[in-house]
């Protein structure tokens, strides 16, 4: 059995040959073919991540939405033990947390509208899900229809992968689809046209539409015009709206809630990652009053969904810190000053790179590009590239892209990410509290790498991932 020192202790071959045996066998191979996955992060503060050795990484990934306030925010980690000091109480479900109400309140407090009634879960696939099934209810079961975008991402559970689009390549042998919830009908996003369409077939049948005010997965927002008319129309249909605000919300996308750049309140929405601060794994879907005791206004409702988990008083506590200090950071408004910063440089470099780079996209602090796909490096490197992952129609772009990523962090210590819901966007994501100086130095080695080109960051990566004899 583990200590926690013996844990801390393990080298990377050790931790490799742990995840095989008992987690997962085939990620430390995927990871290995970046430099940062064969690497034993050690600690992580504000923007920054060292590992072991003691060298130091800029994070322009934002821990993918959950650090809006950096990694490991001091007056979080003090609220956490605090409580933790005082050996409160933390799991009975026998009486009332006041906790659990205080946090109730602060989030009805900052989000607009009637949005008053939350219930706290754990991940925001969880949230999704139990959104659906309070739209569900509203309905007293009558409805069967839930339609959701063609460019969507809220999850992976059954639930909230039932309303997810985009890529899901897995693996070797192509694709893999999981068992849908049923009456998931699909309209186009940004699309009134296609939202009607959908009704005029369906008519009085659809209990909720799912919407990404702004698509974190793709970088790609709704018009003001499709959010303000997709409100009249579900007001019209007594169709419950629910806003999918996980990733773009608590300041990540210039807006505390993006939805407040259109000044449309949903029925239901669903809050994850920067809700917790980064120190803890909550979630929450918060409802309008009427929405919440039509569903769930009585006795037996008091009881129709809960979870083991949910709710957990040091969860709580820590939402009391992110709801306070989302207003006391200026959040948002750090998060504009990162696009107003951002932007500007990723445009200059598409400018003057433009044979790379085919298009800057992002909001906030959630910025991106697309690189141009360079088929003839590909085609003259195929010899060394496994026929299988031709079999991904993403896999060029996602190759070139992660030459990219290799080299950045490789050569400049400096982490990125990528998403690949329609297309693959190489993502420019820092927390919104960076410090600029930071940013801007890191931009500066971006476009060093971007001057390589794909052919040398293509060719550095397959030699080192997919030459004979390597793992794939």
């Amino acid at each position: 059995m583990f200590t926690y020192e013996q844990a801390d202790s393990l080298t990377y071959d050790e931790l490799s040959d742990l995840y095989k045996k008992f987690s997962n066998k085939n990620l430390p191979d995927l990871y290995g073919k970046f430099s940062f996955g064969s690497k034993v992060m050690h600690r992580a503060y504000e923007s920054f991540v060292e590992d072991r050795e003691g060298n130091q990484y800029v994070d322009l990934t934002g821990g993918l939405g959950v650090a809006n306030f950096g990694h490991n925010p001091n007056r979080i980690i003090e609220a956490r033990k605090r409580f933790s000091n005082e050996n409160r109480v933390e799991i009975h479900k026998n009486y009332l947390n006041r906790f659990l109400a205080a946090a109730s309140a602060n989030l009805a407090e900052i989000l607009p509208g009637d949005l008053n009634v939350s219930f706290f879960c754990n991940s925001g696939a969880e949230a999704v899900d139990g959104s659906l099934k309070l739209s569900y209810k509203y309905h007293k079961g009558v409805r069967k229809k839930v339609l959701r975008s063609d460019r969507s991402f809220h999850g992976k559970t059954i639930g909230a992968g039932s309303l997810s689009y985009g890529d899901n390549f897995v693996a070797g042998n192509a694709r893999f689809s999981f068992q849908k919830i049923p009456g998931v009908l699909t309209y186009d996003f940004n699309s009134i046209p296609s939202i009607k369409d959908q009704l005029s077939l369906n008519k009085d049948d659809i209990y909720a539409i799912y919407v990404e005010p702004y698509s974190c997965s793709t970088l790609t927002e709704c018009s003001a015009e499709f959010m303000k008319e997709l409100r009249e129309i579900c007001n019209e249909n007594k169709i419950i709206l629910v806003f999918d605000e996980i990733y773009s919300g608590f300041g990540k996308c210039g807006y505390n809630f993006y939805m407040e750049k259109y000044g449309v309140v949903p029925d239901i929405v669903c809050l994850s990652k920067a809700l917790g601060g980064g120190k803890s794994s909550i979630s929450a879907y918060v409802a309008s009053t009427e929405v919440w005791n039509t569903a769930y206004g009585t006795y037996a409702g008091a009881l129709m969904h809960s979870s083991t988990y949910n709710s957990f008083g040091e969860e709580c506590v820590t939402v009391l810190e992110t709801t306070q200090m989302l207003g006391e950071l200026n959040v948002a408004k750090r998060s504009k000053s990162v696009e107003n910063f951002i932007i500007p440089r990723l445009v200059d470099l598409k400018n003057r790179y433009p044979d790379v780079i085919s298009e800057v996209r992002g909001s906030g602090s959630h910025c991106g590009l697309i690189l141009k796909p360079d088929y003839k490096v590909v085609q003259a490197l195929a010899a060394s590239i496994p026929i299988s992952f031709f079999q991904d129609p993403l896999f060029v772009k996602k190759l070139i892209t992660t030459s990219f990523i290799e080299e950045y962090f490789s050569k400049h210590k400096i982490i990125t990410a990528f998403t690949s819901n329609q297309e693959v966007i190489w993502n420019i994501s820092p927390s919104p509290i960076i410090d600029q100086n930071i940013l801007s130095q890191s931009l500066d080695k971006l476009e060093l790498v971007i001057r390589n080109g794909p052919l040398k960051n293509i060719s550095n990566f397959v030699v080192k991932n997919f030459t004979k004899g390597s793992s794939v």
